[in-house]
């Protein structure tokens, strides 16, 4: 079981380095046979987490299972009757998680997504399948009883905001989450607690900050919203005194559409290298959240009447899942981990303003380090840190490898790195 130490979790009294896959759609789109396959791939790349959603997944494939009895319309939308509780739908998912725990990894699971919930930024896309208010207790009390055993870490929410900002009223998530809370500890008073805020934000009401055990937030997809990987948790650090751990659970998407970039263009590896270290650096280097556009929604084109659900509101169609476990994204994440565990298990301290005007380039050190993410190769003086070096170690994020770094005058020289690097220098 996971325990929380400062600003790291532990796991059998060893740093435990939060390293995700993103599978929201797992328990109602995936056989069991092609999920321990799945699992066996992630694992070789250093995951230890998968987060998954409980229910269903409002943008992702049509599922094959459902976790309460349903009603279709001709319009594509569906209803629950959450008061009917499909018993072999949990009973599968219990198998699934019993494949995760024989394999020593984490189950992150979400409660209650944004779409269940009212007056949240979906609610034009999903009518009429909110929980009833009432209800939330028994569901969430079956739910926690039935999977505690695997000691899941408990999301309590969903991609949810709990800004006024005219796209979402947080009135009504306030209320649902606080019974959601609530219920979940109930149960599982042991248990540890976080939510899933949506894309680029940080605002989590006090009450609620007061009572989870670690900082989740989302740089997300948006193409001009990139910056928060490092923003968000620089501001949780120096702003609200955040002490806990800090995880950037949903980076970039690799192969998602970049949300209102000036030309259609998908997330690449670079691009999700780029947001993690960035993160990381920054004061969130309790772990990482990896996704790929295909794994989360489970598109599976083997199976063409396993179709997009109709409100799958993403301008690109997503990738086989087959295919998204051939993406180099996921294998640069383990190396990250590697990397982070080796040179800075004991913790980081990030660099505020590491490079004057220049505040894509991150940086965060400890007693024996200093680290550097150059998202582009470039000379860099090492007198803005404080420092004199004669050598340092330079690493190739593309090709995952060491090179000797060539140093002048206390500047680093430019080597041949086609893409981002990492600046190691042994204090």
């Amino acid at each position: 079981m996971l325990k929380i130490k400062g600003k790291y979790l532990f796991k059998d009294n060893k740093r435990f380095f939060y390293l995700a896959d993103t599978c929201w759609s797992a328990f109602t789109s995936i056989q069991l046979s092609d999920w321990r396959y799945y699992l066996d791939a992630r694992q070789a790349e250093g995951v230890n987490v998968i987060q998954i959603n409980v229910l269903r997944q409002w943008d992702s494939s049509q599922p094959i299972r459902e976790p309460f009895a349903v009603r279709n319309s001709a319009n594509g939308m569906y209803q629950y009757d959450f008061r009917k509780i499909n018993e072999s739908y949990f009973a599968n998912a219990e198998k699934m998680l019993e494949e995760m725990s024989y394999r020593g990894m984490i189950p992150v699971l979400v409660l209650l997504w944004g779409n269940y919930v009212p007056d949240t930024w979906m609610s034009k896309y999903i009518k009429n399948n909110t929980i009833p208010f009432d209800l939330i207790e028994s569901y969430v009390t079956y739910v926690v009883n039935r999977f505690k055993r695997f000691n899941p870490i408990w999301c309590i929410s969903g991609d949810v905001g709990f800004t006024d900002n005219g796209k979402q009223k947080p009135n009504a998530a306030v209320k649902y989450y606080r019974e959601v809370l609530n219920a979940a500890k109930k149960a599982d008073p042991a248990g540890l607690f976080t939510f899933h805020i949506n894309g680029e934000s940080h605002d989590l009401p006090k009450e609620f900050v007061d009572q989870i055990d670690f900082y989740c937030y989302q740089s997300g997809h948006g193409y001009y919203g990139q910056t928060s990987a490092y923003e968000i948790p620089l501001i949780l650090r120096n702003k609200e005194r955040y002490e806990g751990p800090i995880i950037d659970a949903e980076l970039c998407y690799e192969g998602l559409t970049k949300m209102k970039a000036p030309e259609p263009e998908r997330y690449c590896a670079r691009d999700v290298r780029c947001a993690a270290w960035r993160a990381v650096l920054s004061g969130a280097d309790a772990g990482i959240g990896y996704g790929a556009f295909g794994i989360w929604p489970w598109n599976d084109t083997a199976k063409p009447e396993q179709k997009l659900e109709s409100n799958f509101n993403v301008q690109l169609t997503p990738y086989d899942w087959r295919d998204c476990l051939k993406f180099s994204g996921a294998k640069d994440m383990g190396f990250l981990k590697t990397i982070v565990m080796q040179l800075a298990e004991s913790g980081l301290s990030p660099i505020e303003v590491p490079v004057k005007n220049n505040p894509t380039i991150r940086a965060a050190q400890n007693d024996q380090y200093l680290l550097i993410y150059l998202p582009s190769p470039t000379k860099l003086d090492f007198t803005s840190f404080g420092l004199t070096v004669s050598t340092c170690q330079v690493i190739d994020l593309q090709k995952r490898y060491f090179l000797t770094g060539k140093v002048l005058n206390n500047v680093l020289q430019l080597l041949p790195v086609a893409e981002d690097e990492v600046v190691v220098v042994k204090k």
